[in-house]
């Protein structure tokens, strides 16, 4: 017993890093980002409220950015207590979510929801040498499979273009049966509209995915860590670990959170190849890692010197090298399925503000208030990487996930990535000052001596 409180008091011992002191509160900011996941629970009556822990877990993770900022002690102490008991939350639930998920089948996995149908029927029509964005038809593989109900996202077209509400299941199930039966209602995403990188991943079937996120998870943590400076090694993996928001793509079939461990990979090793192939993964998975794309590649060009310029070549090698080999069987098949899920007029839906304040109700006006909320923050991202001072750039890949959160559609799966993000971020090559020293450590600013003229001195 005496010697497990010795370790537990070894993990909140006091940091003298600097940036091992931003990495534990970026770690709490990252536990405020994904409040709504986090603290689903209790705030569910009161949504604002997760909205206001996102927005201050956003600031608190900016001001974890800037390389010039040394956190009190008592105040990182107290944020490493709190990743520690979440970091234990996280790997009570994840192994529990696991082991529950293994003992499904596979059909239970499969017909879970249309983001695991469409993933796994990906999977099995390239084991079949077939493109899944020519052939694949989301309800004709899910009857294949044996899913009851039918699960498939409807959109405001065809038979639902005059609703204003997302339809229940009923009215989808509906829509569905006719479909099949012959008579196209429309409405209704049938098509492969993921990158390739999905289907890469389906491949390995329903059962396979939920043990590949979790590998995935695991090893990019462990990366993180490996590469960061000795002295931030412990608050960077206090930090990831506290991250009960990514539990969200844990025990399920889906990409997602490979995506988020290879943003992890991309976000704190931002000056070598290996980041860029993660990034570039990451980008030909799914399209949620776009959002933080083009500022990660602009932070990495700012960041580094002699070797300027690797990160981006090998983000762009590695999404070509997946995608190229499909998209080359069709181009305007290939860029119009990619960019359905950013382009099609969606109902309200998820954890975010735009179903909250619509009420769930579709209308022109809010597609076009909370689309362009999302750019204005991806906009404003990629500009604060681009033009604030360099000790303080890395925050706008921070500024810039939020628009995941903003826009009509911020499901579970797309929060579960913020917090991450913003941990790997802060994690990455060491800040500078204004002055382009580096802030090594608490200590390190203070004098080694008594300063002439203190009582110190006088002594």
């Amino acid at each position: 017993m005496a010697q497990r409180r010795r370790r537990v008091s070894a993990l909140v011992a006091p940091l003298e890093d600097a940036q091992a002191r931003r990495l534990v509160l970026a770690g709490v900011a990252g536990l405020l980002i994904t409040a709504p996941l986090s603290f689903q629970q209790a705030i569910a009556p009161r949504p604002v409220v997760g909205w206001i822990l996102t927005l201050v877990g956003a600031a608190l993770a900016v001001a974890c950015a800037r390389g010039s900022w040394c956190p009190p002690g008592a105040v990182a102490r107290a944020a490493a207590a709190v990743c520690l008991v979440f970091c234990a939350i996280t790997l009570v639930l994840g192994i529990h979510q696991t082991a529950a998920a293994i003992g499904l089948t596979d059909r239970q996995l499969i017909c879970a929801d249309d983001i695991a149908s469409e993933t796994v029927g990906g999977g099995r029509e390239v084991v079949a040498a077939v493109n899944p964005y020519s052939s694949f038809d989301l309800l004709i593989f899910e009857r294949v499979v044996g899913c009851e109900p039918l699960t498939v996202t409807p959109v405001r077209t065809g038979v639902f273009a005059s609703d204003s509400r997302e339809p229940g299941q009923r009215a989808t199930a509906a829509a569905a049966a006719e479909t099949l039966a012959g008579h196209p209602t429309g409405g209704l995403v049938m098509i492969f509209d993921y990158p390739a990188g999905t289907a890469l991943l389906g491949i390995v079937g329903a059962r396979g995915l939920v043990l590949v996120s979790v590998l995935a998870l695991l090893l990019a943590g462990g990366v993180a860590v490996g590469g960061a400076e000795p002295p931030t090694r412990r608050a960077l993996a206090l930090a990831l670990g506290a991250q009960t928001g990514v539990l969200a793509v844990v025990g399920v079939s889906h990409p997602d959170a490979t995506v988020a461990a290879l943003l992890v990979v991309a976000c704190s090793r931002r000056r070598g190849i290996g980041g860029g192939v993660a990034l570039g993964l990451a980008s030909a998975i799914k399209q949620t890692a776009w959002f933080v794309a083009v500022p990660l590649l602009l932070l990495s060009w700012r960041e580094t010197g002699r070797t300027r310029g690797r990160y981006a070549i090998a983000a762009a090698v590695s999404f070509a090298a997946v995608n190229a080999p499909f998209a080359i069987a069709g181009v305007p098949v290939w860029i119009r399925a990619v960019l359905t899920p950013l382009t099609q007029p969606a109902f309200p839906l998820g954890l975010g503000p735009a179903a909250g304040l619509t009420g769930g109700a579709y209308s022109v006006a809010a597609m076009a208030v909370f689309s362009t909320l999302t750019v204005v923050a991806v906009g404003a991202g990629i500009l604060w990487c681009a033009r604030a001072p360099r000790a303080w750039a890395a925050a706008g890949v921070v500024i810039a996930g939020l628009g995941l959160w903003i826009g009509m559609r911020s499901l579970g799966y797309y929060i579960a990535l913020l917090g991450v993000i913003a941990v790997a971020t802060v994690a990455g090559p060491r800040q500078v000052d204004p002055s382009n020293s580096p802030v090594r450590s608490a200590t390190s600013v203070m004098p080694e001596g008594p300063m002439p003229g203190t009582r110190g001195a006088l002594v």
